[in-house]
């Protein structure tokens, strides 16, 4: 599984990726999360393809676009790539479409999106959509979904905590696991 948003296709390390898995028929599962925006710039005023689906295609693999908001849409579209996989068929892009409802990074207030298309998406939340079908189906009740949100937000709430209360650590720490030790020649 290799996850990435819809700005990353753009890059040449994305189509050297997308070759080589298709030459090589490696068992990998591209999952695109297009939201629409490289960064703060809208899909269509940076990519010339008319979906990210499209490129998969280009390289001798499927595409498949998929609504990323849509919980089971997301399982089946994924279960159908890791079958494909699996079964040495090669990788497969999955195009999940689907929003960010906060800015890119920390501080960016979202002003290039129209209101009335955060709207939307905002309205198309896939959280309570997955909680409706979840209840609808009889996979779960109410009740037991709101104890799963209590105890998470419990636990995260005591990550939060554990974090803003422990030491800052070694600043030896910064290149532990990131270089090689270097060694005498």
């Amino acid at each position: 599984m290799c996850n990435f948003g819809d700005g990353a296709t753009n890059i040449g390390a994305f189509h050297e990726a997308l070759n080589l898995a298709s030459v090589w028929k490696l068992p990998v599962v591209f999952v695109c999360q297009n939201n629409g925006y490289a960064e703060h710039t809208k899909y269509e005023l940076g990519t010339g393809s008319r979906t990210i689906a499209d490129r998969g295609i280009a390289y001798g693999m499927p595409g498949i676009e998929v609504d990323g908001n849509d919980a089971v849409a997301m399982w089946s579209a994924a279960k159908t790539a890791i079958d494909r996989a699996r079964a040495g068929e090669g990788p497969t892009l999955l195009d999940a479409k689907t929003f960010r409802f906060r800015g890119h990074l920390l501080g960016d207030d979202s002003h290039y999106i129209g209101k009335d298309e955060m709207a939307q998406a905002i309205a198309a939340d896939p959280l309570p959509r997955l909680r409706a079908w979840l209840i609808a189906q009889g996979h779960a009740s109410d009740a037991a979904l709101a104890d799963i949100e209590r105890t998470n937000e419990e636990a995260f709430e005591r990550a939060v905590r554990f974090g803003l209360d422990s030491p800052y650590p070694d600043p030896s720490e910064l290149e532990c696991d990131v270089v090689a030790t270097e060694r005498a020649a």
